[in-house]
């Protein structure tokens, strides 16, 4: 019976997903269809543990506000991020107007894939030190008592006394990234980190102060809503980034990209409300935390992609993607396994 109810929540992207390759097979023949594929389950490889953490937040929404986020909040991260995200990062890296970047997208995606290139720093060190601070602000908590990797979590949690450790560690590790650069890329990546520092400071730090007004609670549900749903994009965005520039190492056919990240996205989206209505985090007790250590492989690995780029290296998408699936599923098991002891 909890099965049936599970894949209801996924029966309508999952025929979305089916219904978007048979029109791709249809207009664009059999190898577009299999690279919308491909680009379909790189999106949801990459962003299966921001299904879980968009859980945890969205368990503090409204209703209203859930469903704003299952809808304009898809059309944001896959028209925004996606698309208007790499041709504004494009036209700034490329010293070309946003008209320009669209025309190269729409016309010359070879020429757009080379701007990319150029704005691939800037985008990286962003997404990479969002999804860091995602990481240390997770562990670094000296309320947190439940803890899946015992030894290094209550050391890490017990480091949290120490006010802002973990942003004076994540900028440890920015200035070491920069110093290792060369020296026509350190002020970009270090202003664009910074960037990422700064936004997931105040967009989490926003939503806690509103929650916490517990006298004012009618006035501030909407304030302490659309800061959770802002937090909620800027994360959805850094996930979005890694795989938007991988994407274009598959196709550079713009349409085929935004179709199959937009599906991906979609059922990533249906994935979330399912785990947020069914409380299936309070039951897989490890999952949330199996989540965090992806999404802090996956800031490591995108900073080192800048540093890889001195020697013309590139870290292949499909390891961040196996990483988080390998880290979700211990994590799973164990939480499993530690359901069945309670039981």
């Amino acid at each position: 019976m909890a099965l049936q109810r599970y894949l209801s929540y996924l029966l309508f992207p999952l025929a979305c997903c089916a219904a978007g390759l048979v029109v791709v097979l249809g207009l664009q023949g059999l190898e577009a269809a299999w690279i919308t594929l491909v680009l379909l389950l790189l999106e949801i490889s990459l962003s299966f543990d921001n299904a879980v953490v968009n859980a945890r937040v969205l368990d503090k929404l409204t209703p209203g506000q859930q469903r704003f986020f299952l809808t304009w909040g898809l059309v944001i991260p896959v028209f925004g991020v996606r698309f208007i995200g790499p041709l504004a990062l494009v036209s700034l890296a490329g010293g070309v107007g946003m008209g320009e970047a669209l025309d190269a997208a729409l016309h010359h995606p070879q020429h757009y894939r080379e701007l990319l290139d150029l704005a691939e720093p800037r985008i990286l060190a962003f997404g990479g030190m969002f999804l860091l601070m995602v990481f240390l602000r997770y562990f670094f908590d000296e309320a947190k008592t439940l803890h899946w990797l015992k030894p290094l979590e209550r050391r890490l949690s017990d480091a949290g006394r120490i006010e802002a450790l973990e942003v004076a560690l994540a900028l440890i590790i920015l200035l070491l990234l920069v110093a290792a650069i060369p020296n026509g890329l350190r002020a970009e990546v270090m202003i664009s980190g910074v960037i990422g520092l700064v936004l997931q400071l105040l967009s989490t730090s926003l939503a806690q102060a509103f929650g916490t007004e517990e006298e004012a609670a009618g006035r501030l549900a909407a304030g302490g809503g659309l800061a959770s749903l802002i937090y909620l994009e800027l994360l959805d965005a850094s996930f979005s980034l890694d795989g938007t520039i991988g994407a274009f190492a598959i196709s550079q056919h713009l349409g085929l990209i935004l179709t199959g990240l937009g599906l991906g996205a979609l059922f990533i989206r249906s994935l979330t409300l399912m785990l947020s209505r069914e409380k299936a985090l309070d039951k897989l007790v490890y999952l949330e935390h199996g989540a965090h250590y992806a999404i802090g492989a996956l800031g490591l690995l995108m900073l080192t992609g800048i540093l890889l780029e001195r020697w013309q290296l590139n870290v292949p998408e499909w390891l961040s993607g196996l990483i988080g699936v390998v880290l979700l599923s211990f994590a799973l098991f164990d939480s499993l396994r530690q359901g069945k002891r309670a039981a």
